[in-house]
């Protein structure tokens, strides 16, 4: 099984000691590269969902741990790899109408 996107250990603190706000505390995931699929992320107000999704889709980084795309860090990505990534990785917003 290869993995189109996985996150290990993601952990991101935002603020500084003594008052740090942890927004999501050690979160692990796998999406497998050969199966399309559809992931949800759900939770009430306040439970990290934003923070994990900019996590997820480069936008923001993790304080510790790493978000990984077919095995190569967000962080370590070239231009073409970028291109790539975001063609495989989007999201899909509520339509709540």
């Amino acid at each position: 099984m290869s993995l189109l996107l996985e996150a290990r250990h993601a952990t991101r603190v935002f603020g500084r000691r003594p008052n740090p706000t942890v927004a999501l505390d050690d979160f692990s995931l796998a999406i497998d590269a050969d199966v399309p699929s559809f992931t949800t992320i759900a939770g009430e107000s306040g439970s990290g969902k934003t923070t994990l999704a900019r996590l997820l889709l480069g936008f923001s980084e993790p304080t510790s741990g790493e978000i990984l795309y077919r095995g190569t860090d967000l962080r370590r990505l070239s231009g073409h790899e970028r291109g790539n990534f975001r063609h495989e990785v989007q999201a899909i917003f509520q339509d709540p109408f």
